[in-house]
C-alpha cells in the first residue's frame, strides 16, 4: 500500500551543536518557525545549500530516562519513512560542563543540548493547514 510506512537504513547526520547555531545565526528570533511542546523550530542553511528545520529541544535534566527517550525517538524516527512525515535528516546531543553561580559560588553544572533535524518543507505547519490559517 502507497501510504504505509516504510522502513529505510539511510542513516542522520550527527550534527554539532556549534553547527546549529551557525546556521540558524544563533537560534534567532528572525530564524524561528514554528513553537512546539518539546521545543522551539529554527529555519537552518547548510553549507551545501540544504535548507533544514532545527528542533532545538528544551532541556531537561541529563539522566537514564531522558537519554532513553531521545535515543527511541531518534530510533522512530529514523525507521519511519512516509509521504505525510517530513524526513529526519540529523539529530545532536552534547553534553558539556559549564562554569555558572550559584548561591554566590561558582561551580561547573552540566548542560545537555538536544535537536532533531527535519528536511524542511515550506508552507508551514500541519495545524495551519487543518485550520486554514
Amino acid at each position: 500500500m502507497e501510504n504505509e510506512s516504510q522502513h529505510t537504513s539511510a542513516m542522520p547526520r550527527d550534527f554539532t551543536f556549534q553547527l546549529l547555531k551557525q546556521i540558524t545565526n544563533d537560534f534567532s528570533e528572525d530564524n524561528r518557525i514554528g513553537v512546539g511542546g518539546y521545543g522551539l523550530v529554527y529555519k537552518g542553511t547548510l553549507d551545501s545549500g540544504e535548507v533544514i528545520a532545527v528542533k532545538k529541544l528544551y532541556y531537561k535534566h541529563p539522566g537514564l530516562d531522558s537519554d532513553k527517550q531521545f535515543q527511541n525517538e531518534c530510533t522512530n524516527l529514523m525507521r519511519v519513512r512516509h509521504q505525510n512525515i517530513v524526513r529526519l535528516v540529523g539529530y545532536c546531543h552534547e553534553i558539556r560542563h559549564k562554569c555558572v553561580e550559584h548561591n554566590g559560588k561558582y561551580v561547573f553544572a552540566m548542560v545537555e543540548d538536544r535537536a532533531l533535524c527535519f528536511e524542511y518543507l515550506e508552507g508551514g505547519s500541519l495545524d495551519k493547514h487543518l485550520s486554514g490559517t
